[in-house]
């Protein structure tokens, strides 16, 4: 069943009068969502409750909520999540479903939360995160990606079989890119099976599952069930041990285009890492097409961004020549956060006859790496740096992405 968070407005017209703490959660969630949060913090404190979004990867405090509203916040949200109100020692996750009235719009979105919470010192944390489809919906060409990258992995994913990565650290849009993917290979010819932890957003069309490890619903036996299902493109939501990327591997090279995803800094780390799992050095240079890394950088918003000239200290950063950059300013359109959107930071390494012989003799990271910048591949820092250049992200950003 399915929430309906109306708008202040809407509330009036209808003559609603609700209890203050049922209001006082409305407004958290609409407020979050309108400013396009991805994550509400509720954090207890000794004597209040701290309130905090996530915009564009990065958390901003707002008005807190006082310690006797606390209680009555959480247990609101953990009825409409189905959870015990009753339980604050052990961990506890919930769903809910909401159906979102905008402020000045008839339309209406549906947005999926995901409930967490966590006991502490001074009573339950608390974690909202918001899945807004409306948000999420992406194409390729949207994400970011440079010409040359992006034709590269137009071609890969147009072949019928290989093992193509998406890496980079928690929260930094590798989800994102494999949803806009598979969303172009979205064809009436094309069967497509998913295995996800969890499931983030669902695309009509797609065979979908998520794994559950208290039923005995594992990657490994998921996979092995999934190849029988007449599969063309198989995603694994994450590659975590050498039993699923040898299944996922096994299933490249035998007629399938198989995509997940790893946690490595580079592109360059995942081909090591499949190294460090066991996986024969000849498997990975049959089945493994590419590498793409990457990151997330908060865009400048457009209407309050100011370009400056920098002094001669800050020219020349990592070998890196500046001469303009442009600052985060704040305006009513970005919420006075100076910065709308994200946008991607991306490196692709290509899996060629010289890297495949580098593979093969399970060559140094470092050696990987260069070969693969001889070989044309823009770095991650190279990639960000154009995009200050461009007036696309701040200087600021560029060392917040560079140091990650």
């Amino acid at each position: 069943m399915l929430y309906v968070l109306k708008n202040k407005t809407a509330k009036l017209k209808e003559g609603i009068v609700e209890d203050p703490n049922v209001v006082l959660v409305d407004e958290l969630l609409s407020n979050a969502i309108n400013i396009s949060a991805s994550d509400i913090h509720l954090e207890p404190r000794k004597n209040d409750m701290r309130i905090r979004y996530r915009v564009d990867g990065v958390l901003y405090d707002k008005e807190s909520v006082s310690k006797e509203q606390f209680p009555a916040v959480l247990s609101r949200l953990k009825v409409l999540a189905s959870l015990d109100i009753a339980e604050q020692r052990i961990p506890q996750d919930g769903k809910i479903g909401i159906v979102f009235h905008p402020d000045k719009s008839d339309e209406t979105r549906e947005i999926d939360l995901r409930i967490s919470t966590f006991p502490s010192l001074h009573g339950e944390k608390m974690v909202i995160r918001i899945l807004d489809r409306l948000q999420h919906t992406h194409s390729l060409n949207s994400l970011g990606m440079n010409g040359n990258i992006l034709e590269k992995v137009n071609d890969l994913i147009q072949k019928p079989q290989g093992f193509f990565l998406v890496t980079g650290p928690t929260g930094s849009g590798k989800t994102t890119t494999l949803y806009a993917i598979l969303s172009q290979l979205n064809k009436v010819d094309k069967n497509i099976v998913t295995m996800e932890d969890p499931i983030e957003y669902n695309i009509e069309g797609i065979t979908q599952s998520q794994i559950n490890e208290k039923a005995g619903f594992t990657f490994e036996r998921g996979l092995r069930s999934l190849l029988r299902q007449d599969p063309d493109v198989i995603l694994i939501g994450e590659i975590r041990d050498k039993q699923t990327v040898q299944i996922a591997i096994e299933a490249a090279l035998t007629g399938h285009l198989v995509l997940s995803t790893m946690h490595t800094n580079d592109a360059a780390s995942a081909v090591t890492r499949l190294l460090d799992m066991g996986v024969e050095p000849f498997l990975i240079t049959a089945a493994l097409n590419g590498v793409l890394a990457q990151r997330l950088a908060r865009t400048l918003c457009s209407h309050c961004k100011q370009q400056k000239s920098l002094e001669k200290n800050n020219k020349k950063i990592e070998n890196l020549n500046f001469d303009k950059t442009w600052d985060a300013c704040g305006c009513d359109k970005c919420f006075k956060l100076g910065h709308k959107g994200r946008t991607g930071i991306f490196e692709w390494l290509s899996v060629d006859n010289t890297m495949c012989d580098l593979i093969m003799e399970k060559a140094t990271l470092e050696s990987i790496r260069e070969q693969a910048v001889k070989n044309g591949m823009k770095t991650l820092l190279q990639d960000a740096s154009e995009k200050v250049k461009n007036g696309e992200i701040s200087l600021d950003e560029f060392l917040r992405i560079v140091n990650a």
